[in-house]
């Protein structure tokens, strides 16, 4: 394997904004223009690089290096990273209503796309990233990380009801598998008040974040289960057929079922757990 990742879990009080921890070493055989394609996770990934080697991501249709911090929005389709060594990385996955939550920047800012981390959560945030690339142990920066993370929630202003979170949050907990028409009927607000919310925001549609809340059960199955009968999968999922299942998997990952399924080892596959 060219690639080795580990996940851990956050404290419980942050598990409402915070997906996981992780580290990641890309490209382990150092290879040349090594390429894979990320799926779609509905996140917001905080990628910290503890090395001087950095990944390249595209932007503005052309291959740039990724900054030393970098903040990558909510995707709807797969993307594509090239790495020319070893690259070493901290990262952290946010829920996207998370990282309004904490840093208060609405996801919308950065979605398809990704941005400096410096530029956007302010001098703090560099100065917290210094200080985990000189730590030597995950359990040493995660420890520091939800002490930063804590920090900045016990600081953050709440106003009212945020009524996103509460949708995002039934719709992770669905997989996906809720028509908006009963989610609102969860919600104290309209159907276009909602909508307007969450493309304000979250810069996708809630029908948008249902996708890959399907998305990522369908990978969580396939990662779990060794022999994936795909008619069957498609039912289970809520696709009246399994053409339509082909096109909308396709159509957030770049290629049909069957090609993913025996090329895994192309992809970046991250799905949450919820």
């Amino acid at each position: 394997m060219n690639v080795r990742f580990s996940e851990y879990q956050p404290a419980v009080p942050l598990r409402a904004f915070v997906q996981s921890f992780w580290i990641g070493d890309f490209n382990v055989n150092s290879e040349n223009n090594f390429q894979q394609a990320v799926i779609p996770n509905g996140c917001v990934e905080l990628i910290i690089h503890l090395t001087n080697d950095h990944c390249e991501l595209v932007k503005e249709d052309s291959w740039n290096k990724s900054p030393e911090f970098t903040l990558i929005g909510l995707q709807t389709k797969s993307y594509n990273v090239k790495f020319n060594d070893l690259v070493k990385v901290f990262g952290i996955r946010f829920n996207p209503e998370g990282i309004y939550n904490i840093f208060g920047v609405p996801p919308s800012y950065f979605t398809s796309t990704f941005e400096d981390s410096k530029d956007v959560l302010g001098v703090d945030f560099d100065d917290y990233c210094s200080r985990l690339r000189e730590l030597k142990s995950v359990e040493e920066q995660i420890e520091l990380t939800e002490n930063y993370l804590f920090e900045k929630l016990r600081k953050a202003l709440t106003v009212g009801i945020d009524y996103i979170k509460i949708a995002s949050g039934i719709i992770r907990r669905h997989h996906g598998l809720i028509t908006l028409d009963d989610l609102i009927k969860q919600i104290p607000i309209g159907a276009r008040q909602l909508q307007r919310e969450f493309k304000n925001k979250f810069g996708i549609t809630a029908k948008e974040y249902m996708r890959l809340s399907r998305l990522n059960a369908i990978q969580n199955y396939m990662q779990t289960n060794t022999a994936i009968n795909l008619t069957a999968l498609t039912y289970e999922q809520g696709f009246s057929d399994q053409s339509h299942f082909t096109k909308e998997f396709k159509m957030l990952t770049g290629v049909n079922p069957k090609k993913f399924l025996n090329s895994r080892q192309d992809f970046i596959v991250i799905p949450p757990n919820d």
